[in-house]
């Protein structure tokens, strides 16, 4: 009898143990790729990288340990976001332009030009309880296997080029101008008369300094990190796109953390992009005054003459888009940003 219960005993104990062993938390390890350079005090990207990894790992109490890869190791932005939808990464920060064109054409109704009228509207339209941002999250989860964490605003985005001042539509026509792969980038460069090149962002020096383009068109914080000051001439600041960035991460690997893991993430990330939001802002605003200190010829436009640009640029973009991803979609958005602008105003003091 005694040697029954001595095993019975020894097998509750190992039970016991074995249990234990299942409960461990599991430990869990994701790459974190992105494209600009890895300094954090001199693009926003990688200041909410930084910031990720140690939120991130903060929050989960060390469960998830974020391995950055800044300067494109992992591939270019179209590159890494195939390898996130594959699972391969699991996460990336690219333009949202980028998911448009390759998987998830709704997101590019963030790419209508000279419709954000400032940073703090793009941040209210463009966070994640915001519930047409929130419906598009989900469905874009749902239709591609890519979740996006989070969308925040990079900078407004200028022309700069190396033949003339831009400071009407007309400056444009001739001028041969770099744009992402997207079609309201190319639909918009069009519009303005110019001939839209698209070129990866790694290129666009080289392409710059060897006359391949005239011009590009990117916020003035990148302008002055990637040194395109040093093959351009002229900047006109005239806010035609908001670029914003997106988190993107694999939706099944997502899916199977535990859920005090998503938390951890969700909050991390919001944390993250505050970061970016706040530092784009200072960093352009910087920027511009290095920019015409080393010698570029910048011109900001007056409302009217933007009110000329956006005459010319808008119609033909909003027409593809109705187009392409249903009038719903462009008519929620642009509520949601007229939403913004009035709780905005009734804000004021």
């Amino acid at each position: 009898m005694k040697r029954v219960f001595c095993f019975l005993l020894t097998l509750g104990v190992c039970v016991v143990l074995l249990g234990s062993v299942s409960l461990a938390k599991e430990e869990y390890v994701m790459k974190y790729s992105w494209n600009t350079q890895a300094d954090p005090m001199k693009t926003s990207s990688t200041a909410q990288a930084w910031v990720f990894k140690q939120e991130v790992e903060r929050l989960s109490g060390g469960r998830i340990k974020v391995e950055l890869y800044p300067a494109g190791q992992l591939g270019d932005q179209r590159s890494a976001t195939e390898q996130v939808k594959r699972g391969t990464i699991e996460v990336t920060d690219i333009a949202s332009g980028v998911l448009a064109s390759m998987y998830y054409e709704p997101l590019s109704i963030f790419d209508l030009p000279y419709v954000f009228s400032s940073r703090e509207v793009a941040k209210r339209v463009l966070d994640t309880n915001n519930p047409f941002t929130q419906k598009i999250i989900e469905d874009c989860a749902k239709k591609t296997g890519i979740r996006i964490l989070g969308l925040e605003p990079f900078g407004f985005r200028h022309f700069t080029n190396n033949v003339r001042p831009i400071k009407s539509p007309e400056d444009l026509n001739g001028l041969k101008i770099r744009v992402m792969e997207t079609v309201p980038h190319t639909e918009m460069v069009k519009a303005l008369g110019a001939s839209p090149v698209p070129v990866p962002f790694m290129e666009v020096y080289t392409s710059l300094e060897t006359g391949v383009i005239d011009g590009q068109e990117n916020p003035a914080s990148l302008i002055l990190s990637e040194s395109f000051h040093e093959v351009q001439k002229y900047m006109s600041l005239d806010g035609h796109l908001l670029a914003v960035g997106a988190i993107l991460i694999n939706e099944e690997w997502y899916q199977s953390l535990p859920e005090d893991l998503q938390q951890a993430l969700y909050h991390g990330s919001r944390n993250a992009m505050n970061t970016y939001n706040g530092f784009g802002g200072l960093l352009d605003v910087i920027a511009i005054e290095e920019l015409r200190e080393k010698g570029m010829k910048i011109y900001a436009l007056s409302p009217e003459e933007k009110r000329a640009f956006q005459k010319v640029a808008r119609p033909p973009v909003e027409k593809w888009m109705r187009e392409k991803i249903g009038d719903q979609v462009v008519d929620e958005f642009l509520n949601a940003v007229e939403k913004a602008e009035q709780k905005l105003a009734e804000e004021t003091f």
